[in-house]
């Protein structure tokens, strides 16, 4: 199995750096290849990039790149954009577009209205979509490499409020705090935001159950940094393959 640790975080670029480096040496530079030529098409720039923080070594992902200024993306315009990225990662994995309609269907719930009539704002940004679709493709790698499912620990959510393109808005946002129903969370001790509705909708569903058995014996681990510091420490996703 493969653990999922978000005890210190949980974000669509954080679980999938920690993902890519469960990969071996060869398959992980395929798959980054592949990311960042499907990137190099939306406009952005695509690094996997090793990181040290608080005497743990790890990835994260960089992602630059002019982004358009719009109000918001509908949900045909967002289903579209991740399909051309899907088709240019050449995944097949249907787990992207998983993430995404159960985002959608949070939108919907908090809002009040259709889903198709949610627009999305930075959860629809290119790279967001891009995190879901790589992610996607990583899995897929992961499970025809002999992974056998996934687990995930506790969720720390954070708390306070974060200012977003609606504002100043609590912590866990209405949309997330709905995707959280049905899973351990704790808002931990720091302030901030820690799991984003993109990492949230990503473990639930890659993941068959939760516990906090963190395994201290693995095949490997593997550790996805954040760009935000909580308490001194960067955000991050860790992953242990059993």
């Amino acid at each position: 199995m493969i653990f999922i640790d978000a005890r210190e975080g949980l974000s669509g670029d954080m679980l999938l750096a920690a993902m890519l480096g469960l990969l071996e040496e060869d398959a992980k530079k395929r798959s980054v290849k592949r990311i960042a030529a499907a990137a190099s098409n939306l406009g952005l720039e695509f690094q996997l990039i090793e990181l040290e923080d608080s005497g743990e070594t790890g990835l994260g992902i960089s992602c630059l790149g002019a982004e358009p200024l719009r109000h918001g993306i509908s949900y045909e315009e967002c289903f579209a954009q991740l399909a051309r990225i899907e088709k240019g990662l050449g995944s097949r994995s249907d787990l992207g577009r998983a993430i995404l309609e159960s985002i959608f269907v949070a939108e919907e719930k908090a809002h009040g209205v259709p889903k198709k009539e949610v627009h999305l704002h930075e959860i629809g940004r290119p790279q967001a979509l891009l995190n879901m679709a790589g992610i996607g493709l990583v899995s897929s790698e992961l499970l025809e490499a002999g992974a056998e499912g996934f687990v995930c620990t506790t969720i720390t959510t954070g708390s306070g409020t974060v200012v977003t393109s609606h504002g100043p808005t609590r912590v866990p946002a209405p949309a997330a705090a709905i995707l959280l129903e049905g899973l351990r969370h704790v808002p931990g001790p720091v302030p901030g935001e820690r799991a984003t509705p993109t990492g949230i909708a990503a473990a639930k569903a890659l993941i068959t159950h939760q516990s906090d058995d963190f395994p201290v014996v693995f095949v490997k681990k593997s550790v996805g940094f954040g760009t935000k510091r909580f308490a001194g420490r960067l955000g991050r996703t860790t992953v242990a393959w059993t």
